[in-house]
C-alpha cells in the first residue's frame, strides 16, 4: 500500500484538528441531514438504518472532477473504471466489490427514477450534466426490498437541481488539456409559489489522446486519438397548485459522438454513439399523514458503433445498430403515524431491445430483439420506540420478471455457424421475494449505529438472454434460460463523534451470493476451433468487507474526509470451472485509500484530493491484473462582485501518473483545466 499517501493525510488531519481547537465550533451530531432513497420518502439520517452516504452542493461544485461517475469515485467502498477523462464512451461504477465490470447490479436512480438499460444493465453516465445536478445520495447494501431489480450492491439516486430565484441565468465557458472545450446555459425562474421552469443546455467537445499502450499497439499501426463530440438539453417544470397534488415533467436529450481510437478507411475511423432521449413525470402530494407519489417514465438509447478491421489482408466493416427502450411507473402510498411510518406501492417496467450487426463490407447480418417486464409490489413498515432510541425497518418486496418476444437470426456466409441459433427464443418467467430487515441505535446526539439483514438480486440482461455473437471472451450464444443473481448481506456499522467535529463512521459487511453468471464452454465449436460459450447460473460468490470514514468539518469552511475500504468478492463453489474457485472478481481492488481537503469562503475557495487502490484483476481466472495506483486531484476557485462572476482552474493527475483503470487502456495522464463563469440573480 501508498505508505505516503496515508502519512500526507494523517498529518494533514492531525494540523487541522489542533488548529480547531481554538475555534468555537458545533459538536451536535450532524443526524439531522434529510435523505430519501433509503425509504423512497424523507427521513432523517438517525432513521435510516443503513448506510447512506451524500455528495452535496458544496461537494459538487468544489471537486476537480469533469463527470458524475468521477466524483462517485470519492465515496468509500465505490469503485469506478472511468480511464480516459471526459472522452470515456463506457464507464460503470459499482459498489462492495460486486464486479466492476457489471454496472448492472448496482441501480442507479434520477430523481428516484431508474436509468440502468435492460439490454447491458449499463448507464450513459456521460448524458448526465454535473450543472444539472443537486445532489447525490449512495446506499450501500441490496436495496432490492424497495427497488428490486439492479438493487443488489446498492443504489445511487441523484437529485436534479430546480428553480428556488425568481430569476437565474448561469453561463459558464472552459478550456482544458487536449484542445477540450465546454460551454454551458442555464435558466431558471420561480415565478411563483405554484410554479418553476429550470432549463439547461451545453456542448463539449475534445480532440482525445491516444490511449494504447505500446505493448498492444499492431503493424501497421491504425491506433488514433479518441476524440469526443457531445451535447445535451435538459428542462424541468415544477406546478404545485396545492399540497395534495404536484407535478414534476422533466425532459432529456442528449447526443454524443466518441471515437474508438482506430482508423482504417472509414472517414472518423471506429466511433460510437449513445443518443438518449428521457422523459419523466412525477405526481405527488401530501396532507397530514398520508402522502403518495407517482412515477411515469420513457428511455431511449440508440446506440450506434462503427467496427472495421483488417483479416487476413482483407478489409472488414460492420455497423451495430441497437434501439434500447425503457419504461414504466413506479406508485407508493404512505400513513405517518405517531411512531411509525407505513407505505406500500408498486412497480411496472419494460426494457426491450432491437438491435444488430449489419455488414458493409458483405451482405451478411446478425439481429437481435427482446422484451423484458417485471411487475412487482412492495411494502414497508418503520416504527420507533424507547422515545425515539430504536427505528425499525421491516420491508419485502415480490417481483415477477417475464422475459418474451426473443428472436435471433443470422444472415449470410461469414457468420453461418450461427445460424442454428435462428428463430424464436423460448419465453421464461420468474419470481423473487426480496426482505430487508434492519435497526438503528441512538443511544445519544453523539452516537448512532446500525445492524441489518438484506437480499438483493439481479435479473439478467437482455444481452445475455437474446443475443449470440462476439464478446470478450470469443464467440457466444444467447441463453434464455438464465435466472436471477441473489445475494444475503450482514451487516453492523455506526457513526461516532470521537471529538467536536471529528467523526468516525465504520462498517463491516458479510454477503454471500449465489446463481452468479459466468461464462461457460457449450462444448460447440466455431469453424470446428473455436470454443463457443454461454452465460449460466452456476457459481457461488462471498463477499466481505470494511470501510471507515473519517470526517473533519468546522465552522469556518473546512472540510475534510478520509476514508478505507477493504473488499474480498471470491468465487465459491464452481463446480462447471472449479479452476476458478476461490479466485477474486474482477475489477475489485482489495484495498482503496481516498481523502479530501476542501476550504471555502477564504481569500480563495481550494481543495486537493486523492485516492489510491491496489491492484484489479482483470480476467476470471487472476491470470492477468492492473497495477494498483494513487492520483491527486486539485482545483481552486473565486467568486467576484457578490458571487456574480467565478474563476476557476483544476489539475487532475497532479503528478502525470499514466496509470491503467481497465484492461485495454491507458489513462491520459495529467489534464489542466480553467473555467469562467456567470450568475445573474433576482
Amino acid at each position: 500500500m501508498n505508505k505516503k499517501f496515508l502519512l500526507v493525510f494523517l498529518f494533514l488531519l492531525f494540523l487541522l484538528t489542533v488548529y480547531a481547537q481554538r475555534r468555537d465550533i458545533d459538536t451536535t451530531l450532524r443526524l439531522e441531514e434529510v435523505v430519501v432513497t433509503g425509504s423512497r420518502s424523507a427521513r432523517h439520517m438517525s432513521q435510516s438504518p443503513g448506510r447512506i452516504d451524500i455528495i452535496t452542493p458544496r461537494v459538487l461544485q468544489n471537486s476537480p472532477v469533469q463527470s458524475i461517475d468521477d466524483i462517485l469515485s470519492m465515496i468509500s467502498g465505490v469503485n469506478t473504471t472511468r480511464s480516459n477523462g471526459i472522452v470515456d464512451m463506457h464507464t460503470n461504477v459499482s459498489i462492495r466489490g460486486l464486479s466492476g465490470d457489471e454496472q448492472g447490479r448496482t441501480l442507479v436512480l434520477f430523481d428516484g427514477v431508474p436509468i440502468n438499460t435492460s439490454d447491458e444493465g449499463s448507464v450513459n453516465w456521460n448524458s448526465i450534466h454535473m450543472d444539472n445536478v443537486q445532489r447525490i445520495e449512495v446506499f450501500k447494501g441490496p436495496g432490492s426490498s424497495l427497488y428490486g431489480n439492479n438493487a443488489m450492491g446498492g443504489v445511487i439516486n441523484i437529485i436534479s437541481k430546480k428553480a428556488r430565484q425568481p430569476f437565474s441565468i448561469n453561463a459558464s465557458a472552459s478550456y482544458g488539456s487536449l484542445n477540450t472545450w465546454l460551454a454551458s446555459l442555464g435558466i431558471s425562474s420561480k415565478l411563483s409559489d405554484k410554479f418553476s421552469v429550470f432549463l439547461s443546455g451545453y456542448y463539449n467537445r475534445s480532440d482525445g489522446f491516444n490511449n494504447i499502450p505500446d505493448s498492444l499497439r499492431t503493424v501497421p499501426d491504425y491506433s488514433v486519438p479518441r476524440f469526443m463530440k457531445e451535447g445535451g438539453v435538459y428542462g424541468k417544470i415544477l406546478y404545485s397548485p396545492d399540497s395534495l397534488f404536484n407535478i414534476d415533467f422533466a425532459c432529456d436529450l442528449f447526443r454524443d459522438k466518441r471515437g474508438e481510437g482506430e482508423k482504417i478507411q472509414a472517414p472518423d475511423g471506429e466511433y460510437r454513439h449513445f443518443d438518449h432521449n428521457r422523459i419523466q413525470g412525477r405526481f405527488y402530494g401530501e396532507k397530514r399523514a398520508f402522502h403518495y407519489s407517482l412515477a411515469l417514465y420513457f428511455q431511449r438509447q440508440d446506440y450506434f458503433r462503427i467496427d472495421e478491421r483488417i483479416k487476413k489482408e482483407v478489409y472488414q466493416r460492420f455497423d451495430v445498430k441497437s434501439h434500447r427502450d425503457d419504461w414504466g411507473g413506479i406508485l407508493n402510498f404512505g400513513l405517518t403515524g405517531k411512531r411509525n411510518h407505513f407505505s406500500i406501492g408498486a412497480e411496472y417496467k419494460e426494457g426491450s431491445v432491437d438491435g444488430g450487426d449489419h455488414y458493409v463490407t458483405s451482405p451478411d447480418k446478425v439481429l437481435n430483439r427482446g422484451t423484458m417486464t417485471f411487475v412487482a409490489v412492495f411494502a414497508q413498515e418503520e416504527f420507533s420506540f424507547l422515545r425515539e432510541k430504536f427505528w425499525l425497518q421491516l420491508a419485502v418486496r415480490y417481483d415477477n420478471a417475464f422475459f418474451h418476444k426473443g428472436w435471433f437470426e443470422a444472415k449470410g456466409d461469414a457468420v453461418s455457424d450461427f445460424n442454428t441459433y435462428n428463430g424464436d427464443l423460448k419465453d421464461n418467467r420468474w419470481e423473487h421475494l426480496s426482505p430487508r430487515l434492519a435497526l438503528r441505535f441512538n443511544p445519544s446526539k453523539r452516537v448512532s449505529a446500525y445492524v441489518s439483514y438484506s437480499q438483493g438480486f439481479r435479473a439478467s440482461i437482455l444481452d445475455d438472454l437474446c443475443r449470440s455473437g462476439w464478446m470478450w471472451i470469443g464467440p457466444k450464444i444467447a441463453n434464455p434460460d438464465l435466472g436471477p443473481e441473489t445475494l444475503n448481506n450482514y451487516e453492523v456499522g455506526g457513526t461516532f463523534y470521537i471529538f467536536r467535529n471529528l467523526s468516525l463512521a465504520p462498517s463491516f459487511y458479510y454477503a454471500e451470493g449465489k446463481d452468479f453468471l459466468y461464462y461457460v464452454a457449450t462444448g460447440e465449436k466455431l469453424w470446428g476451433k473455436q470454443d463457443i460459450y454461454q452465460r449460466q447460473n452456476i457459481s457461488k460468490v462471498h463477499v466481505k468487507g470494511v470501510e471507515a470514514d473519517l470526517n473533519y468539518n468546522a465552522s469556518f469552511g473546512l472540510a475534510v474526509n478520509v476514508n478505507y475500504s477493504y473488499n474480498e468478492s471470491k468465487v465459491k463453489e464452481f463446480d462447471e470451472r472449479p479452476e476458478l474457485n476461490d479466485k477474486i472478481l474482477t475489477y475489485a481492488p482489495k484495498h482503496q485509500v481516498k481523502g479530501s481537503v476542501m476550504w471555502t469562503g477564504g481569500v480563495v475557495d481550494a481543495t486537493i484530493r486523492g485516492r489510491y487502490k491496489t491492484k484489479q484483476y482483470t480476467t476470471e481466472d487472476n491470470e492477468s491484473s492492473i497495477a494498483g495506483f494513487s492520483t491527486w486531484d486539485v482545483q481552486l476557485s473565486k467568486w467576484f462582485f457578490e458571487r456574480r462572476l467565478y474563476v476557476g482552474g483544476e489539475i487532475i493527475n497532479v503528478f502525470d501518473n499514466r496509470h491503467m483503470n481497465t484492461k485495454e487502456y491507458m489513462s491520459a495522464g495529467r489534464l489542466m483545466n480553467v473555467k469562467l463563469a456567470i450568475h445573474l440573480s433576482k
